[in-house]
């Protein structure tokens, strides 16, 4: 469940640092401000459905081993989720887990101007990778190998939408100039 209050008070601050910004430079563009808004709220997004509230004082033993509840096999939790009698389960799993980096694959190459796709899958990856590490250091959730390939797999999703929009704005800008 998304901790809308979390969202809010990652919200506020970057709201207030982009006033200030747009007042100082005294320039302000939608489109600039839509890019720049997407990508830090994928990554928000990001920290607050596997992070946070991060357990800046949690140990093992207060929670658990870490490695105890670790999977390293490749689609096991996939499987197990496909196979699970209540249809909720895969669709929370499977489709959260990929839903989850969809925004982050089209924000990256907005934000940063990336158009080699595996520049972007490399940070999808990565950030995916970095998440279930820090969950397996503070035990407070548990490591899976699945959800490195399924964060990963949304990343790739959200670029190929992102090509999708730039192919389709392109195709207009040209019938544009052809009328």
């Amino acid at each position: 469940m998304i901790e809308y209050e979390s969202i809010i008070l990652f919200a506020i601050p970057w709201i207030v640092y982009r006033i200030i910004i747009i007042c100082y430079k005294q320039n302000f563009s939608i489109r600039t401000e839509f890019i720049k808004i997407s990508f830090y709220f994928s990554i928000i997004f990001i920290y607050c459905l596997t992070l946070f509230p991060f357990p800046f004082y949690t140990y093992p033993y207060q929670t658990g081993n870490g490695f105890q509840h670790m999977n390293l096999t490749p689609f096991a939790s996939i499987h197990g989720a496909l196979t699970h009698f209540y249809y909720m389960v895969p669709l929370k799993n499977i489709g959260g887990n990929i839903l989850l980096f969809m925004p982050l694959g089209f924000a990256l190459p907005l934000r940063f101007q990336l158009q080699a796709h595996w520049k972007v899958i490399l940070y999808g990856f990565s950030l995916s990778l970095v998440v279930e590490l820090i969950q397996l250091a503070t035990a407070v959730r548990s490591f899976d190998v699945d959800d490195i390939l399924l964060n990963t797999l949304g990343t790739v999703l959200g670029f190929i939408l992102y090509r999708q929009y730039t192919t389709i704005k392109a195709n207009n800008r040209e019938e544009k100039q052809i009328s």
